[in-house]
């Protein structure tokens, strides 16, 4: 009986919207129409399994991958030789683009690529460059995506790497440095590898986070141009 209420709740806030995915999945239900729909079976599988869009979203969970752990982990790593009080107030700031809605952050850097009005290709008249159309042409627009994704998902490799960091005994540190050891020297051969295990979850975070993007590639390209930056979250949110 003491089980009963938690177990409906389960049910109702996490399995059953389960479930209700998977029916209208085999439907030709639309956010719009839910009601008096045509079973489908699973053609909604094969259509999206059958697409180019994985082939993207591979190149950009690899390169958000690598792009997060380097910006997340390097930021960390400077982090841990400044003082307290100040790398409070810099992870602070360097976490505020982990906090804000993904939408926000799309529609932020679509503006800051505007051919017109964009801050980017201000940068390059600046600097004598031609201006360049970074969502509407092919292989730009990937580039594009990437840096706005990493942006937008370092914090989280930050926030974790830095809790790990502030674990590692000092004394290893100061050991290594009482050896004449460089600071890239101490990372390499004392550090990361101390770090290992929460490294690998942040990895592995990351990793969730890059297969998981939708609402911030919508939100700047809608997947074009030419659908060269669909996803399968796109193709499943058209069907």
């Amino acid at each position: 009986m003491l089980l009963a209420l938690p177990l409906l709740l389960l049910f109702l806030f996490l399995l059953l919207p389960y479930l209700l995915t998977f029916y209208y999945s085999t439907t030709g239900a639309t956010i719009g129409r839910l009601l008096n729909v045509k079973e489908v079976g699973l053609k909604n599988f094969q259509a999206v399994l059958s697409s180019d869009a994985p082939s993207f979203i591979g190149v950009v969970t690899v390169t958000t991958l690598f792009g997060s752990l380097a910006l997340g982990t390097g930021l960390a790593l400077a982090l841990h030789t400044v003082s307290a009080g100040v790398r409070s107030a810099l992870l602070a700031v360097y976490l505020i683009p982990w906090v804000i809605a993904a939408v926000i952050i799309g529609y932020t850097w679509r503006l800051i690529y505007d051919p017109a009005i964009g801050l980017a290709n201000s940068v390059l008249g600046a600097l004598g460059v031609a201006p360049i159309d970074w969502l509407t042409t092919q292989g730009i627009a990937i580039f594009a995506l990437v840096v706005a994704n990493v942006w937008a998902g370092y914090g989280i490799v930050l926030l974790v790497v830095s809790g790990a960091l502030a674990n590692v005994p000092p004394n290893i540190i100061l050991a290594g440095q009482v050896d004449g050891a460089s600071y890239g020297r101490i990372v390499r051969r004392v550090i990361l590898p101390a770090i290992r295990p929460t490294f690998l979850l942040a990895a592995l975070v990351a990793l969730v986070s890059g297969l998981n993007t939708f609402d911030l590639i919508y939100a700047m390209t809608r997947g074009g141009p030419l659908y060269h930056t669909e996803t399968m979250a796109l193709e499943m949110y058209r069907l």
